[in-house]
């Protein structure tokens, strides 16, 4: 069989559309392949870390001991408080206070407080009721979770420097035995 005779301008323009075809397909490909599937957004900023905190002071335990439930038999009860301390290192000079924001969640009955719960974090086994924990700095200002704390002064060109702090339970209701810890983050704001 013989082919049917195509003129040659007939077969320059065949070919042309068969590579204009082939090109607008790998486009699309092209262009499928690159579509967005979602967005990330980049935070942070530049600057002199004014302080660095401790090694010990950023992940430290704070005992606050087995404490009867008779001592926090009514609202408002509180343990004996327990200091602790957030050393701060190569201060610079420049640096003249800070402030603390201790993180967690809270009871909704009292907001001043951590919630507390078992020794893995959740809330399985016995957990203590109507306590919480109760955070304030070294003059007894309590310090609500997730809140910033008053302006703790530092003194400018001392390379190393603490915060004093204390931690005690306190009821609000009747308190009931049980296990009671709590873990929180902190985040140091410096002026």
């Amino acid at each position: 069989m013989n082919e049917p005779e195509i003129s040659q301008g007939k077969k320059m323009s065949f070919k042309k559309t068969v590579l204009y075809l082939t090109l607008s397909l790998a486009g699309m490909t092209s262009a499928s392949v690159m579509a967005a599937d979602g967005t990330v957004n980049f935070e942070g900023k530049i600057s002199d870390a004014p302080c660095t905190v401790s090694i010990p002071s950023q992940n430290q335990n704070v005992m606050l001991g087995t404490v009867p439930a008779a001592d926090l038999a009514s609202s408002g009860s509180r343990s004996t408080a327990k200091n602790f301390q957030i050393d701060l290192l190569n201060c610079t000079a420049a640096v003249k206070s800070a402030q603390i924001s201790f993180g967690g969640t809270v009871p909704t009955e009292d907001p001043t407080l951590l919630n507390v719960s078992s020794p893995d974090g959740t809330s399985l086994g016995t957990v203590a009721t109507k306590v919480g924990i109760e955070i304030a700095d070294s003059k007894g200002v309590v310090i609500s979770p997730n809140t910033l704390s008053g302006a703790m002064t530092l003194t400018p060109g001392v390379a190393s420097q603490s915060l004093y702090f204390t931690a005690n339970y306190k009821s609000f209701g009747t308190a009931t035995t049980g296990d009671a810890n709590a873990t929180s983050d902190f985040t140091i704001t410096y002026q």
